[in-house]
């Protein structure tokens, strides 16, 4: 699979309202339980959360959080928490993997390696002070490389100023979520050795309904129909919130039998169930109330649900 082409994507200052218009969040623990339908009423579309740390560390959220997040019809993702101090990259990319593998793929926002100073014990560990920036780029092409070959999918690189000058450029094929916390959703500055940006996270301190506390905000560097596309989902007419919020699939995650409870004035016209890849699996026209899915395997599928009005809605399946 190419590397993200996050460099496709308009870089401009005069432009603000260009960054304005896909928002989201990233979560971890420390946000504790989250309402995920009052994240989306706020208008905060995609949301990252945390599912590892090192080579054993998991998150205790992140099943939550993804399976909550997915269900309520946000764009979710997976990152991990870089701990070159202690492990290898194949070692941190494995743990990830085996937790957040099932999460990655079309429909989801891309992995991302958070690459910042950790703690020890309380302490700081200054990364730098540590490794050559020829050595952290190694650690951190390690990573990437283990989780694109076993996925298919380019990860991107959470990291600061700091660390976006420290590694060397040949990580800038890489889509760079950049940490810059000055509170506006314009394109961020000094952002090292890369030439351009995919995410900004522009507040630590931000108020969303359906999180108790602080939440880290941010913004995408495009349109949301260019984030539909950076996510490998496109429609041919995108539905409002209150349309998605009138199509409902239950249980999800599913063993056998999928219920479909459409509130729309519209019909449904036909439903795709495709797979994380993107390929067709199965194909319901004039769908009922119900649809088996008892021959699917344990994994994550879509729904493309097409009214009869040409609207075109996207669903997350999880299959037990």
């Amino acid at each position: 699979m190419q590397k993200i082409l996050f460099f496709s994507f308009l870089y401009s200052l005069s432009i603000s309202c260009f960054c304005q218009s896909a928002l989201g969040i990233d979560v971890s623990m420390w946000q504790n339980t989250v309402n995920w339908q009052d994240v989306l009423s706020d208008d905060k579309v995609y949301a990252w959360a945390k599912a590892t740390e090192g080579k054993t560390g998991l998150d205790p959220q992140f099943s939550n959080n993804i399976t909550n997040g997915i269900n309520a019809g946000v764009i979710m993702g997976a990152y991990h928490f870089a701990r070159p101090d202690n492990n290898t990259a194949v070692e941190d990319a494995t743990n990830f993997l085996n937790v957040a593998g099932n999460y990655i793929g079309n429909g989801f926002l891309p992995p991302a390696l958070d690459l910042e100073n950790p703690y020890n014990n309380g302490q700081v560990v200054v990364l730098t002070n540590l490794f050559s920036s020829a050595q952290l780029t190694d650690w951190a092409q390690s990573w990437m490389t283990t989780v694109e070959n076993q996925t298919g999918v380019a990860p991107i690189i959470y990291c600061n100023g700091n660390y976006a000058g420290y590694v060397n450029s040949s990580l800038n094929i890489y889509g760079l979520w950049f940490a810059q916390p000055n509170g506006d959703t314009l394109p961020p500055t000094n952002i090292g050795n890369w030439n351009n940006w995919l995410f900004k996270q522009y507040s630590w301190t931000g108020s969303v309904a359906g999180i108790n506390g602080d939440v880290d905000l941010n913004v995408f560097n495009g349109t949301k129909a260019d984030l539909n596309n950076l996510i490998g989902i496109n429609s041919s007419k995108t539905p409002s919130l209150v349309e998605k919020q009138k199509i409902k699939l239950f249980p999800n995650p599913v063993a056998k039998t999928l219920h479909i409870v459409n509130n729309n004035p519209f019909e449904i016209e036909q439903i795709i169930i495709k797979s994380s890849q993107g390929k067709n699996i199965k194909l319901i026209l004039s769908p009922t109330n119900f649809i088996d899915l008892s021959e699917l395997s344990s994994s994550i599928y879509f729904a493309e649900i097409l009214l009869k009005n040409n609207t075109t809605f996207i669903k997350k399946i999880i299959k037990k």
